[in-house]
C-alpha cells in the first residue's frame, strides 16, 4: 500500500491501471469486430498487401505473401479469434499477465509489417504495444477484473500442489 499526495490510501496497481486496461480490451475488441469473418475479414487483407508493398524487412514480406495470403482465411479467423480473447481477457482482467504478454507480442508482430506502411504513425507501435507489457507485469487484472478473484483460489489449489494451479498462477 501507498498514499497519494493527498492522503488517500491506494494499492498497485490500482484503479487507473485497470480502467486503462478496461479500455484497451474495448479497443482489442473493437479491432477484431473490424476483422470478423461475418464481414470477410474487412480491411485485413488489404492491409497485408499494403505491408507486402512497403515491406520493413522482405523477410516479413515474402512470409506474408508466400504463407499468410494463400492460407488467408486461416490466418484471417486466427486474428479475429486472438483479438477476440486478448479483448475480452483484458476487459474483464482474465490471465491478465498472459493477456498482456501475448497482446505484447501480438502488436510486435504487426508492428513488423506494418512499420513501413505509408500513412501508418511509427509511433502508434510502442503506444500500443507498451501499455500491454505494463498490464502484464503490473498484474493488472487484480483491480477490477477477475484475477482478484482467481488469484486467491488458484493459490490454495497451488500450495495443495497442483502444477496447473502454480502454472496458472503465474498468469494471474
Amino acid at each position: 500500500m501507498s498514499s497519494d499526495p493527498f492522503g488517500l490510501r491506494t494499492s498497485l496497481p490500482g484503479w487507473p491501471l485497470a480502467l486503462f486496461r478496461i479500455a484497451y480490451g474495448v479497443l482489442f475488441l473493437d479491432m477484431a469486430f473490424q476483422k470478423a469473418p461475418w464481414i470477410n475479414y474487412g480491411w485485413l487483407e488489404g492491409f497485408i498487401q499494403k505491408e507486402i508493398a512497403n515491406p520493413t524487412f522482405g523477410w516479413y514480406a515474402a512470409f506474408l505473401k508466400d504463407v499468410v495470403l494463400p492460407h488467408f482465411t486461416l490466418f484471417g479467423l486466427q486474428t479475429f479469434l486472438v483479438e477476440f480473447a486478448l479483448g475480452v481477457a483484458l476487459l474483464f482482467g482474465i490471465l491478465t499477465r498472459f493477456a498482456g504478454i501475448a497482446g505484447f507480442l501480438w502488436q510486435v508482430n504487426i508492428a513488423l509489417g506494418a512499420f513501413n506502411v505509408p500513412g501508418e504513425w511509427y509511433w502508434i507501435w510502442p503506444l500500443q504495444s507498451l501499455p500491454l507489457f505494463c498490464f502484464a507485469f503490473a498484474g493488472a487484472g487484480r483491480v477490477l477484473g477477475v484475477d482478484r478473484i482467481l488469484g486467491p483460489v488458484l493459490y490454495r489449489r497451488a500450495a495443495a500442489g497442483r502444477t496447473w494451479a502454480r502454472v496458472l498462477l503465474c498468469a494471474v
